[in-house]
């Protein structure tokens, strides 16, 4: 039976080092697959798109000849799996990857890096070429793909839809706010040691599993009456849950993931569990606050304004969860052939509606246990308030995420 080598690549701006490192990996064997990354995929490494689309580089790679199949990749991480999915005997990459993949390859096939065609690369040729004509006539934002990954560089979020001046000044507002906060965490993460005496201490689901634990300690503040710590703890969680975003991607950044990596950990788990935690914690924290609350006949207007706000945001939680989790494994086991990726990551107003949920949170817990009292009032307008803003922006990201659906369907 003859062999099957494997090779990756971006192929922007295809030019001669690219066919001449793909020839050579076909006569390595009597078979050539080759994975050409996603514009997701380039963003999270480089924090800009490709020039050409991912179609488009596709189109080109599987017009060449010698070239058997050619398919999508979406992960550095799953290098593993696209090698044993299309039972790849060699791996071959440039020689600037020099040993960078031989441990989470070894016993699955083997690791070839070939020296890189002096003199030529797509980064020089876009030097060479007007940005205007480049990135302007060509460029992938038009129809650019939700981000896969955050980034401590460029915007990290996209968004999905269209707003009013308002809307629109609170989603600038938060995204500078998340930047702020992905650049001013990232050399923290960077220096914190992943282990400690052999144990693995400070990871991205380590921080998501801990903020999860802070719903117990919430709730038993607001069962005894220390309403200042519930109020700090939930926005503590609030924070910790852009740190464990900072966490993975400086991780996948600095290598510090690999032993992750060649365990078989899947990124797209982590992300998808940071998700739906936050949707545990902020439902077991409301919920928690609804049962302590005083219900009375006073201020029967308020209570239900309380109660109806509260339902709907359960009721958006709950279908955004199934939807993300439905999205979820139906990418983790589509066809190699199936290039479209529903929306697994959040977007700005899925971003801003946490934040919205969290401050509104906050704020009702101050209230307790009896929102109607006159001194506490303002805490509960406030909080409702906020709360009616996360609910608009659930909508919205309930929205991009059924249009992501309606999209992959056509």
């Amino acid at each position: 039976m003859g062999k099957t080598v494997i090779t990756f690549g971006t192929y922007d701006l295809f030019h001669y080092g690219h066919l001449r490192i793909i020839q050579r990996a076909r006569e390595l064997g009597d078979r050539l697959v080759v994975g050409v990354s996603s514009d997701a995929l380039n963003y999270s490494k480089k924090a800009e798109y490709p020039a050409v689309s991912q179609e488009h580089r596709m189109a080109v790679v599987r017009a060449i000849n010698g070239v058997d199949e050619v398919f999508l990749e979406e992960s550095l991480e799953k290098k593993p799996d696209y090698c044993r999915r299309y039972n790849a005997d060699i791996m071959v990459m440039g020689d600037d990857h020099l040993g960078r993949f031989d441990d989470i390859l070894r016993g699955i096939c083997e690791c070839r890096y070939l020296p890189r065609t002096q003199d030529v690369s797509s980064t020089g040729l876009k030097k060479s070429i007007s940005n205007d004509m480049l990135l302007k006539e060509n460029s992938p934002a038009k129809t650019r793909p939700i981000d896969q990954a955050y980034s401590a560089a460029g915007k990290n979020l996209v968004h999905a839809t269209q707003h009013n001046v308002i809307f629109d000044l609170l989603i600038r507002a938060h995204d500078a706010y998340y930047d702020f906060v992905m650049v001013a965490c990232t050399p923290f993460c960077r220096v914190m040691p992943r282990t400690i005496g052999g144990v693995t201490v400070f990871t991205a689901n380590i921080v998501t599993y801990g903020r999860g634990l802070l719903v117990v300690p919430i709730a038993l503040c607001m069962k005894y009456g220390y309403l200042g710590w519930a109020s700090f703890l939930i926005m503590w969680h609030d924070f910790l849950d852009h740190l464990d975003g900072v966490v993975a991607k400086q991780h996948a950044r600095d290598g510090r993931n690999i032993v992750d990596v060649k365990r078989g950990y899947d990124g797209a788990l982590g992300a998808f569990l940071d998700a739906q935690m936050d949707k545990v914690v902020f439902c077991l924290c409301l919920w928690s606050y609804l049962l302590l609350c005083a219900y009375d006949s006073t201020q029967m207007g308020l209570r239900a304004v309380v109660v109806v706000c509260s339902l709907a945001l359960f009721a958006l939680e709950f279908t955004i969860g199934c939807v993300r989790f439905g999205d979820y494994y139906r990418a983790k086991f589509a066809p190699p052939t199936d290039s479209k990726s529903p929306a697994l990551r959040a977007v700005s107003e899925g971003k801003l509606k946490q934040k919205f949920e969290s401050v509104g949170l906050a704020l009702y817990a101050l209230t307790l246990p009896d929102p109607a009292l006159p001194e506490v009032r303002t805490y509960v307008y406030s909080g409702t308030v906020c709360l009616l803003f996360a609910v608009y922006f659930s909508w919205q990201s309930l929205q991009h995420k059924l249009r992501a659906r309606g999209a992959r369907a056509q």
